[in-house]
């Protein structure tokens, strides 16, 4: 465990606080909070443990920009307006014919 000073704008750890306290009813958890956002910061470490324990062997990570970047262009509609399209037909073919 160590013990840090950090600077930090009021209003980002006003609001911070106010989560914290909203979560729990108290500040007692403030610094377990503060680990948690630190810890959720820091993935490069976690992927590698996880890759490293099913037998994978990482060359390095890729930051999520350039795998968005990188990603192919869809071709047509997205599925979930088919998706509702089909629904839509279904729904109006069980309606009664008045």
């Amino acid at each position: 465990m160590k013990k840090i000073s950090v600077y930090i704008e009021d209003s980002v750890w006003a609001k911070f606080r106010e989560q914290v306290f909203q979560k729990y009813g108290n500040l007692r958890k403030l610094s377990s909070e503060v680990e948690k956002v630190l810890r959720a910061a820091i993935t490069e470490d976690a992927v590698n443990l996880g890759f490293k324990k099913i037998g994978i062997t990482v060359k390095g990570t890729m930051p999520s920009r350039e795998i968005k970047a990188k990603r192919p262009l869809l071709k047509g509609p997205p599925s979930e307006d088919i998706l509702k399209e089909m629904r839509r037909k279904r729904i109006a073919e069980t309606l009664p014919r008045q």
